[in-house]
């Protein structure tokens, strides 16, 4: 028993060292990254026996921050009422690295932003959020923070608007929004609640980067952000609402590091997107449609609690 526990000891201090201090930064980085996007960064300091500061954790925490044109007038006053469709195709797509799911939902108006119902204390797994809801599909959404980060998902973070009602954010200064209109019109990029109002929008969350906008791509070099598992929605020029999920983190083998910013940027305009936006990604990675999970999501507890959802009614 004591060499068993000498044994441990030892594995936990040279790995401690080789991931944290050894010569692969490239690794370390990486290690950082898995659990800074999983709202698990608080278990970094006792990982690398607390000689990694709260500075460096900080440092690799993703930064929503994306300062980008804001939507095109054209797209802001896209009109898609006279759609009336129960279409919904769900789709593979492989890249060398991820594999990703791809859900079209031909009416975009059957897509809205669900939010915990445990607001300010603790959230919901999409699945719940779905269900609750009557929806038959959903998605992770928006950003959220909690009490010592430990992904809890209790505060939506940003702004965050459900059938027009504003759950969160502050009347002055721009959101990185992902946002529906009451004419089913995604829109997305900077935006205060003011502007939203004035633009009738009923659906918000905050997150990003934006990866398309006016049919372009947004995104410079891979992104900036590493791969892992990633969520993103986006429109095409008819109205439909394109969501998708990928994979990453090796859950499915060595083919799976996951996705760059660049890489759904792309996989958006492979779908027909006129604009389209990242939203939370790593361990909150979800899909969920017809009762079932349709990804595997790389934490390691399973599904996990977020605080707001993208449903589709």
């Amino acid at each position: 028993m004591k060499r068993t526990i000498l044994f441990l000891i030892y594995v936990y201090i040279s790995c401690s060292i080789l991931i944290f201090h050894g010569p692969f930064q490239a690794f370390r980085h990486y290690f950082i990254d898995i659990f800074t996007t999983s709202m698990h960064g608080y278990l970094l300091r006792p990982l690398s026996m607390y000689t990694l500061s709260e500075a460096e954790i900080r440092k690799d925490t993703p930064n929503l921050i994306n300062v980008t044109k804001a939507s095109s007038s054209k797209q802001v006053k896209a009109n898609y009422t006279n759609v009336n469709s129960s279409q919904i195709t769900l789709e593979t797509y492989k890249a060398p690295m991820f594999t990703a799911d791809v859900m079209l939902v031909r009416d975009p108006k059957r897509v809205q932003v669900a939010v915990t119902k445990y607001n300010g204390n603790v959230g919901q797994t999409v699945s719940d959020m779905v269900t609750e809801n009557h929806a038959i599909a959903g998605i992770n959404a928006g950003a959220f923070r909690d009490t010592g980060w430990q992904g809890t998902g209790g505060l939506p973070q940003g702004i965050t608007i459900v059938n027009g009602k504003v759950v969160t954010g502050l009347p002055s200064g721009n959101e990185p929004v992902i946002a529906l209109t009451a004419k089913g019109a995604l829109i997305v990029g900077p935006y205060t609640l003011t502007q939203l109002k004035q633009m009738h929008v009923t659906q918000a969350v905050t997150f990003g980067p934006v990866l398309v906008q006016n049919g372009k791509d947004m995104v410079q070099g891979n992104g900036g952000w590493g791969y892992a598992p990633r969520t993103a929605i986006g429109q095409t020029a008819n109205g439909t609402i394109i969501l998708v999920v990928t994979d990453g983190r090796y859950i499915h083998g060595p083919n799976n590091l996951g996705a760059s910013i660049q890489d759904m940027a792309q996989l958006m305009l492979h779908y027909g997107a006129v604009v389209a936006a990242n939203l939370d990604g790593g361990s909150s990675t979800t899909m969920f449609y017809h009762g079932k999970l349709v990804n595997q999501p790389s934490d390691v507890l399973g599904e996990r609690e977020v605080a707001t959802s993208v449903i589709v009614k």
